[in-house]
């Protein structure tokens, strides 16, 4: 493993970019390039492409494409340009619905036109962007002074056009403010200069504040060297970001200096923090820095490279190929590919604000109030400011977002007590929603259960119930799996399993990323039964994929190490010793107690996918 230079490291990392295909380069070399740099293997269907369009559509990667030279040109303006930005003024996310606004801009024409977050923009100069495509943003992109006519969807199921006049906006993508003793970073993107910013910012006022807050909500990404420079300054000097390509070569980024505060970070995310958020938001959560309180983020891990007439004369000259080259993992080795980073706090995006200000209070000095040990770091909560303030709802969700097993006292008349979220719900009359399970309580693995659920990464049977004693399907594990990797996929070819059935998308997603495999005969077998050593296999290849470090591992593994495995069968035997010897053991049990061939159970399931993402870090509070 070894560290890139810089110029290297200025990897894009940005999710919305995207521009549509021209021919100037042939669908041949465009396929000699990608068999040089894409991450991963192309599929049969890319050799038969006879236009960049069906190439790229084959390759099935949103982050891989070519550019014209006037494209590229904006690309490049879009990721880097610090004081102006020119289009219609709004940040934007793809989704199947259309394409979603996420951000207006002041003296933008979308906000002048009257466009609201979160409306859809289903079709561009009459054409349709349903589902909507990174390629749509080229249709919207154009020279100032030009018009746009955008019909759009709005919350109140009404469509209609709005003509958007394209304008170079003044933008700045760091703001630094201080509430109080608190710093806050509002940061929209990662640009060339995003790092010198939060330096600048911590520097002019780590004496005034106890506390910082980095706000990076809707922020899609940028540069990732950016990205690790300014979690940098939060965390000191070592590896920030470590880059994967698809022959296992590995690489790191290195921040040099000393951390620049020893205060701690609460870093607000939402589903729209994507990339360099990610690299950011993960590296806090990683390097004990701070907390991260919001929604899960977007979970793009993989990091892009362009190339161009410098590296390649003979075959660009301004156009461009941005290529997904590499695969990112924050300090702790893991990936936040599909899955994202789970905050310490998962809570609504409404609730954001509210639960980080009830953190940022000082330690009263009377009354009631809080303490709090959130990965690392200890906040308290005034109750009785929060009552005055009528921060009931945030307090609320602070509690309901609690794992169950969270550090968590209570002060009264100056006496504190160590109690659950529920008993402190249930003292200070809050009307909590527990997250858990009725039934979670028969199972010896309950706390386990209810940590996944207090991170909704479990889903019962509609009615509160796990059923943790029932057998284990194997549409059900993988419905299991594709829930905590937040990710789905279109069909993978299986005969048995239909394109509207409710497991559809989890079965293939997880037979894309090689975690389950069929039966034979195109088969996926869906309410086939598992046995404990087949789910001991999925998931050590599950472990494997979250945390480069666990690959390693296993990767290094000989036949010796792999003999005291002998009653499992070969195929079972490097998953097993994955499980329990990478860092003490992550099954359900002691190895000694399972039975490979028995059958397993939701509660064994639940309770080793709870023990992974606990041990990886994946989950931290």
């Amino acid at each position: 493993m070894k560290a890139l230079t810089r110029r290297v490291t200025a990897l894009l990392c940005t999710l919305t970019l995207c521009l549509t295909c021209a021919d100037a380069l042939s669908v041949e070399q465009a396929i000699g390039l990608l068999e040089e740099h894409y991450i991963d293997p192309l599929p049969a269907a890319a050799y038969e492409a006879d236009t960049l369009d069906a190439l790229f559509s084959a390759v099935g990667d949103p982050y891989t494409y070519y550019m014209s030279a006037a494209e590229s040109e904006r690309f490049l303006d879009t990721v880097e340009k610090e004081d102006s930005v020119t289009g219609i003024g709004a940040g934007i996310s793809f989704t199947a619905e259309g394409i979603r606004i996420t951000m207006l801009l002041d003296g933008g024409g979308a906000k002048d036109a009257g466009l609201a977050l979160n409306d859809l923009i289903v079709a561009i100069d009459g054409v349709s962007c349903v589902p909507a495509l990174d390629a749509h943003r080229a249709r919207i992109l154009g020279e100032e002074g030009t018009y746009v006519t955008l019909t759009v969807r709005r919350a109140d199921g009404g469509v209609r056009d709005y003509r958007i006049e394209r304008r170079t906006v003044p933008i700045h993508n760091t703001k630094v403010t201080r509430d109080g003793d608190v710093g806050v970073f509002d940061c929209d993107s990662f640009g060339s200069q995003t790092d010198t910013y939060f330096s600048e910012g911590i520097a002019q006022n780590n004496e005034q504040v106890t506390q910082w807050i980095v706000d990076l909500r809707d922020n899609l990404g940028g540069l990732a060297d950016a990205a690790s420079g300014s979690l940098g300054a939060f965390t000191g000097m070592g590896p920030k970001l470590f880059y994967r390509l698809a022959d296992g070569e590995s690489f790191y980024t290195l921040y040099f200096a000393k951390a620049q505060t020893d205060k701690p970070v609460i870093v607000l995310v939402n589903g729209h923090s994507a990339s360099g958020s990610e690299i950011f938001s993960g590296g806090i959560r990683a390097e004990r820095a701070g907390v991260v309180i919001g929604s899960r983020t977007f979970g793009k891990g993989t990091a892009q490279v362009v190339l161009d007439r410098e590296r390649y004369p003979e075959l660009f000259d301004g156009d461009t190929l941005k290529v997904t080259a590499y695969r990112f993992y924050c300090a702790d080795g893991n990936t936040t590919d599909r899955i994202g980073v789970l905050p310490t706090l998962l809570v609504s995006d409404e609730a954001t604000d509210g639960v980080a200000a009830l953190l940022t209070a000082s330690k009263p000095q009377s009354g009631e109030w809080l303490r709090l040990t959130l990965n690392g770091h200890t906040f308290y909560v005034d109750l009785a400011a929060a009552r005055d303030n009528g921060d009931g709802e945030a307090l609320r969700a602070l509690l309901e977002a609690l794992a169950p097993d969270a550090a968590l006292w209570c002060t009264v008349d100056g006496t504190e007590l160590a109690l659950d979220p529920a008993m402190v719900a249930a003292y200070l009359g809050v009307d909590c929603e527990r997250r858990g399970f009725s039934d979670s309580a028969e199972s010896p693995y309950a706390a386990q259960i209810d940590t996944l659920a207090a991170y909704r990464l479990l889903s019962g049977d509609g009615t509160k119930r796990f059923h943790p004693h029932d057998g284990l399907t194997r549409a059900e594990l993988a419905t299991m799996l594709a829930n905590a990797l937040n990710t789905s996929a279109p069909s993978f070819g299986f005969t048995d399993v239909a394109e509207d059935g409710w497991y559809a998308g989890a079965v293939n997603a997880v037979a894309s990323l090689g975690f389950m495999q069929g039966v034979g005969g195109g088969r996926f077998d869906p309410n086939g039964p598992l046995t404990q050593e087949q789910l001991v296999t999925v998931m050590g290849r599950l472990a494997r994929f979250l945390n480069f470090r666990v690959d390693d591992y296993a990767l290094a593994l000989t036949e010796d190490a792999l003999a005291p495995f002998a009653r499992f069968r070969p195929w079972a035997r490097e998953a097993a010793s994955v499980l329990t010897g990478y860092d003490g053991n992550m099954l359900y049990a002691q190895l000694t107690a399972v039975s490979p061939s028995a059958p397993a159970t939701r509660e064994q399931a639940a309770a080793t996918l709870c023990n992974i993402l606990k041990t990886l870090g994946v989950i931290s509070y």
